[in-house]
């Protein structure tokens, strides 16, 4: 096959690529503007599952807190869920403070994330898997687990005190997440 219809198959793939990207995103931030639409009344009233679908279809923006998708908007919501036990939110919170953010099939997102980063608090984050492990969610298990093993010796000490009471575990993002 000629050089240059590969290339010109490769750019053709790349831009479709694209395409489909922004058409997912398009199609992703309308369900999640539902989702949020049809459950922050029972949010607001204190519903611990509607806490989480709110938390959970706000998360996350690149910039970590502008727009639609809104991460400090996100952590408050499954903070709040959380504190009444949903273990759901417990893990979803140990995604964000490990810089896991993006889910599914965004793979725009997924780019973006990735050229800009995240912020992070490793022992915040393993101490929320701990919560969900405790809650009921297996994965929370096994992540745990590699991150105790990846912690520095001063990391551990930090998570063990959140997770015995010796020092306060944090969840609200100005708490964990310091702005400059």
């Amino acid at each position: 096959m000629d050089i240059r219809k590969i290339a010109a198959a490769g750019i053709m793939l790349v831009a479709l690529a694209g395409c489909a990207g922004a058409a997912i995103e398009g199609a992703n931030i309308v369900r999640d503007k539902a989702i949020v639409a049809n459950n922050i009344d029972a949010a607001r009233a204190g519903n611990a599952v509607a806490q989480y679908k709110v938390g959970e279809a706000l998360c996350c923006s690149l910039n970590e807190g502008a727009g639609f998708y809104n991460t400090p908007q996100s952590v408050d919501w499954l903070c709040q869920a959380a504190a009444q036990g949903h273990p759901g939110s417990a893990f979803k919170l140990g995604q964000i403070y490990s810089g896991e953010t993006v889910d599914g099939v965004r793979l725009i997102r997924r780019v973006g994330a990735a050229i800009a980063g995240a912020s992070t608090d490793i022992p915040v984050a393993y101490s929320w898997f701990r919560h969900a492990e405790t809650g009921g969610i297996k994965d929370a298990t096994k992540i745990s687990d590699k991150m105790w093993r990846e912690m520095t010796p001063a990391e551990r000490d930090t998570a063990a005190a959140m997770l015995t009471g010796k020092a306060p575990l944090r969840c609200r993002w100005n708490e964990v997440i310091r702005q400059d």
